[in-house]
């Protein structure tokens, strides 16, 4: 099975747009798996170190082929198999040298090697908590090991079943939420004699991730990160002030071109990452771009404003932690936009990208979003969402919370609600990623 699948894998290839490609011929002489699943929805959390770098991303999706509808003779673990490389094939284009994926296995994905479909250097292999140690599993495990991939043990608190798996980890993630942290303690100390680094699982807050720390956790993954730490009687410096309005202004479909152009010219660093970000390998342009003029020409008005929106946004803040709220800032914008344009309600597609963009900006910053936006001449049904009230965007900002949480029944919901395709959200998905990615080399 793992050469039948083996071989549906590597005929999948990348276009310009970033859209799967596989012959009809090719299509014939193998199994066709995607035809008895939905949608591959795709999400993924960041994994970050003790330095609030991010090491890679945990690979979540909607592992559940439709098997009742599967043609006669396609295995349910080959079609589960196609998902795990669908997602792959979405988030290994935008990964940074040396960052991971980890990715969840079964007892039975794990005994047929189905991880070796996936590259070595950068897929780990994630045991989740209901496999079971047995000879059979742990044979695997072990030439998985030799073969180079990663071993993560998931939702680790104590369990004596799991000390097997254990014994052949790279990483041991334990979970943290709803536990004492004595408790959690206790853990570090015992896992302490094993050669592995130690993962805090399920982090949704700074106290929670600062403790963790202390305690000796080598990464940290949750989303404590988009749960803002508040910063009592801070404000937003002078600068600081001028690139929120320079935002909300360069969102409004009716800021002429020449106003962003003389913006653009008048900042010298500007310039540079312009310049920079045209001539980059994901414009594989056939001439280097020679002046700002030609390239505001190449770029277009629309696009060039979105470039000076994700641009002066990632101004405001430069820690590790802040460019992932940045780069996720931007992805959450593209994703919007590109939605609005398939869906069924009639919103402003220009509106939907500064919501998205703006949706972490309290994060970012650790003001309060009502002082973020007091000054800023944003929709109140936008500022209402942005706070989690009732308005028309605010069923926009769930899709995006939900979506990215990968609480699926719950976006499935969302989606019906906007009038959109699983297909169509997965598309939008994926050209985010790579969007936002051209701006963080």
């Amino acid at each position: 099975m793992l050469k039948r699948f083996r071989s549906l894998f590597d005929l999948r290839s990348k276009d310009s747009s970033g859209a799967d490609e596989v012959s009809d011929s090719a299509a014939q002489d193998t199994l066709s798996p995607q035809d008895c699943t939905h949608a591959t929805l795709v999400a993924r959390q960041p994994i970050f170190d003790r330095e609030s770098r991010i090491w890679g991303f945990e690979l979540l999706f909607r592992r559940a082929p439709d098997t009742n509808h599967c043609p006669d003779g396609v295995d349910s673990s080959i079609a589960t198999s196609s998902v795990i490389s669908d997602g792959f094939s979405i988030v290994q284009p935008v990964l940074l040298p040396d960052q991971k994926v980890l990715i969840n296995f079964s007892e039975e994905l794990l005994t047929q090697q189905i991880p070796k479909v996936l590259p070595a250097a950068l897929c780990g292999v994630e045991i989740l908590e209901t496999v079971l140690p047995t000879r059979e599993v742990l044979q695997s495990l072990i030439q998985l090991k030799k073969d180079g991939y990663l071993l993560a043990v998931d939702d680790y608190t104590g369990q004596k079943d799991l000390q097997l798996f254990v014994k052949v980890a790279d990483i041991v993630k334990v979970e943290v939420l709803g536990r004492p942290l004595a408790e959690v303690y206790e853990d570090v100390k015992k896992l302490k004699a094993f050669p592995c680094r130690l993962l805090a699982e399920k982090v949704e807050d700074r106290d929670t991730f600062l403790k963790c720390h202390k305690m000796g956790f080598d990464l940290f993954q949750g989303f404590f990160f988009a749960r803002p730490e508040i910063m009592r009687g801070k404000k937003l410096s002078a600068s600081q002030a001028v690139k929120m309005r320079l935002l909300a202004k360069l969102a409004d479909e009716d800021f002429l071109i020449s106003e962003v152009s003389e913006i653009l010219r008048s900042d010298v660093s500007l310039v540079y990452k312009f310049m920079r970000y045209l001539n980059s390998v994901h414009f594989a342009l056939p001439t280097k771009i020679k002046s700002v003029e030609h390239g505001i020409t190449l770029l277009g008005s629309q696009k060039l404003k979105q470039w000076l929106c994700v641009t002066v946004l990632s101004d405001l803040e430069s820690t590790p932690m802040s460019r992932h709220i940045v780069a996720q800032s931007a992805e959450r914008g593209k994703f919007l936009e590109l939605l609005g344009k398939d869906a069924r309600t009639s919103v402003d597609v220009n509106s939907l990208f500064l919501l998205g963009l703006l949706s972490l900006i309290e994060t970012l910053l650790s003001i309060s979003l009502d002082s973020l936006l007091q000054d800023m001449p944003i929709d109140e049904a936008m500022v209402a969402a942005l706070k989690g009230e009732e308005s028309v965007y605010l069923p926009w900002m769930r899709l995006v919370s939900h979506y990215e949480r990968a609480e699926w029944d719950e976006a499935l919901h969302d989606m019906t609600i906007l009038g959109l395709e699983e297909a169509q959200v997965v598309s939008a998905y994926e050209q985010s990623l790579l969007w936002a990615a051209s701006f963080f080399d």
